[in-house]
């Protein structure tokens, strides 16, 4: 039992769950996973950090330059950064079960008690992402 997220997803899925109306075991639970999401994207966040760092402009000291408050990636590099902040965003964060066996069953049940609330837009795609890494339309016997 795993679920599989990937690091572009982190803040949906943290704004998403955030916002549903959850009591006891399912609030705490929900709780627990955007502390994990929310750890895991900080980590995310310092490599993307360090990634425009490394393919941005550069003073002789070797000191990023900084523009209008934003580091200054020269249009040679750009190409190459894109692709390494997509790679970087594809990767995927994986819940295993043990530990998390029970926070595992928890976000599909709570997944499964808002299967027929009505979601639009970016709240859809999330909902519709959630359920397919939770496989919330598979049995538990099917894991």
């Amino acid at each position: 039992m795993k679920v599989e997220i990937k690091n572009e997803m982190i803040p949906l899925i943290t704004e998403f769950v955030g916002g549903l109306p959850l009591v006891r075991k399912h609030s705490r639970f929900r709780r627990e996973l955007i502390k994990m999401l929310s750890e895991k994207y900080e980590k995310v966040e310092d490599q993307r950090m360090e990634i425009v760092k490394e393919h941005c402009e550069k003073d002789s000291a070797g000191n990023p330059i900084i523009k209008e408050k934003a580091y200054s990636i020269p249009e040679e590099n750009q190409d190459k950064y894109h692709e390494d902040v997509a790679e970087l965003m594809n990767e995927v964060y994986v819940i295993e079960g043990g530990n998390n066996r029970e926070l595992i069953r928890t976000m599909k049940t709570i997944l499964l008690k808002f299967e027929n609330q009505e979601y639009q837009g970016k709240e859809s795609a999330t909902y519709d992402y959630l359920c397919e890494q939770y496989k919330v339309d598979e049995n538990e016997e099917d894991e």
